[in-house]
């Protein structure tokens, strides 16, 4: 058989293989197009490219053109005829063992793109070749392209170069990965962000410089949350997100969490729980955070992740440990440190009126914890009271016992001592008088 009909012989293979992996892709949901370069360029900020030399490519990493994208697909087979003759004659210069001048490619993070030779990179391909020489320009973007780039993905890469570019956290932590599954989730990672920066600017008394802000919210927010994500490997029951999507999505529902616990805080944890859920649901109608939803219903690790988070926030914006080194403040419960910091605003409150100035923060707490906390503590330790509630702290009796008293207060008008109050909780509300009641309550017919 001469060079000629071997080589016309691989191109009609190749049409039908191409045929064939068309329909194979469509079947199984993968990509089958070659990524086209304009697209690429028009949709991500491209930051200058040099010339890296002839270098030996991997063919496998060639997966977009300059120019004829549609004349051949993701494995570089021919999708047409009309340029069977420059396919043949290059395939017969193989057969002759005859030298052909390198490809020029447009490398842009992991993949290439044919600038020129297109038809050199298929003949080589269904020749079986592993690499290609090639002249090689590299293009820089903000985001990475790998092999599994699709053309459907470019909106969402198209979006997290607009996230890198606005926060410039690329250069602010090099490495940070947060590829996410939909490009309105990067404005998500935006508002948080923005809560962020309103949050620092009220704690230090002015505005924060936004990069101090991006370091401050990748730091103590976002890569704390995504290493519990990592621990926990709750990403492996919730296939086709990311890491940044779950981050996102607990980040909301523990704000939505925080805000059922500010507007009712007579609601249980369920009632707050089920609140928070409806409102991620209705923002995020997928049944990836449904999924997660129900994950997290099973773990106890949220409701951990949530009271640290609190304590942090509670720690940093009253400085008490500075105030009263020794002061020990420790919750069992989501909600309770913003409770801690009402109490502390009543008492802010009631010595400005008594002393007719106006109280710093900083006296108002030391005050609270002085005549408020640290006596009603010292009543805790005297009538062991924790003995009777395993699992709680001090702090969360505290809480208890204080509404308690308000509550007796407003029932029967009396002005309740508070070491009454510890008694009457106590023996409303220990294990031992549930135990009773729940006794007393089976004799019932």
């Amino acid at each position: 058989m001469s060079f000629s009909q071997l080589a016309n012989q691989d191109f009609d293979r190749a049409i039908k293989k191409g045929f064939w992996r068309k329909v194979l892709t469509r079947l199984t949901g993968k990509t089958n197009e070659l990524l086209p370069f304009e697209e690429v360029r028009v949709k991500l900020p491209m930051r200058g490219q040099h010339y890296i030399g002839l270098k030996q490519v991997p063919i496998q990493n060639i997966v977009g053109s300059f120019g004829r994208y549609q004349d051949f697909d993701r494995a570089f087979l021919p999708t047409q005829k009309r340029t069977k003759a420059r396919w043949v004659s290059i395939n017969k210069a193989h057969y002759k063992q005859i030298f052909l001048p390198p490809v020029d490619l447009f490398k842009i993070g992991e993949i290439f793109f044919v600038k020129d030779g297109n038809h050199r990179v298929s003949v080589a391909h269904e020749q079986g070749q592993e690499f290609v020489d090639a002249f090689v320009t590299e293009i820089n973007v903000p985001v990475v392209l790998t092999t599994e780039t699709k053309l459907d993905d470019l909106d969402i890469k198209e979006a997290y170069a607009d996230f890198l570019v606005k926060t410039n956290l690329a250069e602010l932590r090099p490495g940070a990965d947060i590829e996410m599954t939909t490009p309105e989730y990067y404005n998500g990672l935006l508002s948080h962000i923005d809560v962020h920066q309103w949050y620092l600017g009220e704690k230090q008394g002015s505005e924060v410089p936004y990069e101090e802000v991006l370091v401050s919210w990748y730091d103590n927010i976002y890569l704390p949350l995504v290493e519990v994500i990592r621990n926990t490997e709750i990403l492996n029951d919730i296939p086709r997100s990311t890491e940044a999507d779950l981050a996102l999505w607990i980040m909301d529902y523990l704000s939505y969490l925080r805000l059922s616990n500010q507007r009712n805080s007579e609601s249980n944890d369920e009632e707050a729980k089920l609140t928070a859920s409806k409102y991620l649901i209705r923002n995020y109608p997928t049944p990836a955070v449904k999924k997660m939803l129900h994950v997290l219903n099973r773990v106890s690790w949220l409701e951990n992740l949530i009271i640290q988070q609190e304590k942090v926030l509670f720690l940093d914006e009253t400085q008490i440990q500075k105030i009263r080194p020794n002061a020990e403040i420790n919750t069992t419960l989501p909600g309770q440190y913003q409770r801690i910091q009402e109490h502390i605003a009543v008492h802010r409150w009631y010595l400005g009126e008594s002393m007719s100035r106006e109280v710093s923060n900083e006296e108002a707490i030391a005050s609270w914890y002085d005549k408020v906390y640290q006596p009603l503590v010292e009543i805790i330790r005297e009538q062991e009271v924790l003995k009777e509630f395993p699992k709680r702290t001090e702090t969360d009796l505290y809480l208890w016992i204080i509404e308690h008293q308000w509550y007796l207060r407003e029932t029967y008008g009396d002005n309740i001592p508070v070491k009454d109050a510890v008694k009457l909780f106590t023996d409303d509300y220990s294990e031992k008088a549930v135990k009773k009641l729940l006794k007393a309550l089976k004799k019932i017919k």
